[in-house]
């Protein structure tokens, strides 16, 4: 005897957005990072990871253009050694010129969709920014 996965069963939940084999929603809170990574938590989800400009591509599609948003990583650690908050490799970046560069010794957590270009910054992990969450299928 088997059973058969229902391929309802492999869909996001409604508002969230498949890509891959995950799921990622857009939160227009302004919070500080450790609150939107808790906020993604009670979905069972985390802060999004990146990991090739396809998924940097996707998020910017999901977040109003002038808009800046929290990702999952942060380097409060250990000081340029980058880590996602859902345990996955730092094996891409897309930062701004000059980033990171940890302005003031206290830019920890990163943002996306910093200055007209879109790209990476390090930020103060109190500032109060947009966030988007990310969730396995």
């Amino acid at each position: 005897m088997y059973s058969v996965v229902n391929a309802e069963d492999e869909k996001c939940p409604n508002g969230w957005t498949n890509f891959g084999v995950k799921c990622y929603k857009y939160f227009p809170h302004s919070v500080n990072w450790i609150t939107a990574e808790r906020f993604c938590q009670t979905y069972d989800a985390n802060l999004a990871s990146v990991h090739n400009k396809l998924e940097n591509d996707l998020l910017l599609s999901l977040v109003p253009s002038s808009t800046r948003f929290w990702t999952g990583a942060q380097d409060g650690e250990q000081e340029g050694q980058w880590i996602w908050s859902d345990g996955s490799p730092f094996d891409y970046a897309s930062w701004c010129s000059g980033e990171p560069n940890n302005a003031g010794n206290k830019e920890n957590c990163l943002e996306l969709a910093y200055s007209s270009n879109r790209c990476w910054n390090d930020l103060t992990c109190s500032e109060q920014v947009a966030f988007v969450c990310a969730k396995n299928l």
